[in-house]
């Protein structure tokens, strides 16, 4: 789950993400997410689903009245303010502001986050490295996308485990990913995911992703009603339901994680110092 600001854009000129402009600018919004977040982690709960938050240290304070609804949740670092770490940032820069975003979190928490995300899924070169150059002494990260026949946790060089979203094809042969994006937009009905996760060989792990915001809000169409903001949280409820239903056990992303080091996997870059 990636808690950040609504409907997150990049901005022109500047590294911070903004919102989708809804007549007022791009500032960042949280509202979208501010509904959203105690309903996600309800039904999260109520159907015994394990999930990990990944959270923007900004969208973490904006909402902090609601962050309680976390606890029973693994939770993750998404960035401060949603930059992307790929370019047009220093390196050194890009760390600072995941120690910032790990710092935010775990103030409002109370709570050391255990794992990070980049934004936009844009991973950092050597990103072994790169987490050791945060400080936040994290060693997950699920920043790649993995087929569904390669849907396996592994490790990456410098000893970080990659907990990779799974990709594949839907029913009609197009590409799809493990995030609801796709099903939230109208381009795809619940049941592809049941689709996906039959890609994944019975021991590999499917990892499934969403955005908070995109429960209340379109990409396209923006705000949605509290009726039709209910049907989305009832899709994803659908979809995990459907697959808990055929036979898939949940795990924590923890768990998940120390499965990887049984499964080497490509080099991530230069992490041989």
């Amino acid at each position: 789950m990636d808690l950040d600001r609504d409907a997150n854009i990049e901005v022109p000129g500047q590294t911070e993400a903004g919102s989708a402009d809804r007549g007022e600018g791009t500032a960042p919004r949280f509202s979208s997410s501010g509904w959203a977040l105690a309903r996600y982690a309800d039904m999260l709960d109520s159907i015994g689903m394990p999930a990990a938050f990944f959270c923007e240290g900004r969208t973490a304070e904006a909402l902090k009245d609601e962050m309680g609804c976390l606890d029973r949740f693994e939770l993750g670092i998404h960035g401060y303010d949603h930059e992307n770490l790929t370019h047009r940032i220093p390196r050194a820069e890009a760390a600072a502001a995941v120690r910032h975003g790990f710092d935010a979190v775990k103030d409002v928490t109370g709570r050391t986050p255990s794992a990070f995300r980049a934004p936009y899924m844009h991973q950092p070169k050597a990103v072994a490295a790169f987490l050791r150059d945060t400080g936040t002494g994290i060693l997950t990260d699920s920043s790649m996308y993995a087929s569904g026949p390669g849907s396996f946790p592994f490790a990456l060089p410098g000893y970080v485990a990659e907990v990779p979203v799974t990709e594949g094809t839907g029913p009609e042969g197009g590409a799809m990913s493990g995030y609801f994006w796709a099903m939230h937009e109208g381009k795809r009905p619940p049941e592809d995911y049941s689709f996906l996760a039959k890609s994944v060989p019975e021991d590999g792990t499917l990892v499934l992703a969403d955005h908070v915001w995109h429960i209340r809000e379109s990409r396209a169409s923006g705000v949605r009603s509290d009726e039709d903001s209910q049907k989305e949280l009832d899709f994803v409820s659908e979809v995990l339901r459907a697959l808990m239903d055929a036979g898939a056990e949940p795990e924590t992303l923890s768990d998940a994680a120390s499965d990887a080091y049984m499964n080497p996997g490509p080099s991530d870059g230069a992490d041989s110092e």
